[in-house]
């Protein structure tokens, strides 16, 4: 009998739900890096100041990804 209080949640996971939660977090965090180096590169493109401000948006979506999966961690391994 499964406890309605405890779902989706917890050491009783099956073990592909918990494969599918980092899975995500793999993906979350390089479709951040991928956003910040696309929308570098538009912005370059347009205001004509290539390479800066790929870089500079790509550092920073590397720290925020970075972020973001520690938080995620964090807040998953909890359940």
């Amino acid at each position: 009998m499964v406890d309605g209080g405890n779902e989706g949640q917890g050491p009783e996971d099956p073990g592909w739900v918990r494969a599918a939660r980092y899975a995500g977090f793999g993906f979350e965090f390089a479709g951040i890096i991928v956003a910040g180096v696309l929308l570098g590169d538009y912005l370059d493109r347009h205001l004509g100041t290539l390479p800066w401000l790929t870089l500079l948006l790509t550092i920073g979506a590397m720290v925020g990804a970075v972020r973001r999966l520690l938080w995620s961690l964090k807040k998953n391994s909890s359940r």
